[in-house]
């Protein structure tokens, strides 16, 4: 591989792994995702695409892209964005309890 190819292959790897890992959530309905959306709408953030979706909060500089797999009900979430100044521990310190306490929900319960 040159090496303008591998500086493009680790800037796209980069891009999508967005630098700051990859959380995945289990027991995530149809249902779940589609209150995650309408949540995310209702406080501001402007969201994107369909299943991926691109988040983007407007809350420091943070963008998610969200991948949700129907086949196993497990919704994938990469931070690709961010302020500098925010470490991206404390970007999943606020997801992480949110779609952990949503996956423990029946779909009755959102509806």
């Amino acid at each position: 591989m040159l090496k303008t190819e591998k500086s493009r292959h680790k800037i796209k790897n980069q891009k999508y792994m967005g630098n700051y890992g990859e959380h995945h959530y289990g027991n995530i309905s149809k249902v779940k995702i589609d209150k995650i959306i309408e949540t995310l709408k209702t406080n501001g953030s402007t969201v994107t695409g369909n299943n991926p979706w691109t988040v983007v909060t407007h809350n420091a500089g943070v963008v998610l892209e969200g991948t949700w797999d129907s086949s196993t009900l497990i919704l994938s979430i990469v931070i690709t964005g961010k302020n500098i100044l925010v470490p991206p521990s404390m970007v999943w310190a606020k997801i992480d309890p949110l779609l952990t306490h949503i996956a423990s929900l029946q779909d009755s319960e959102l509806l």
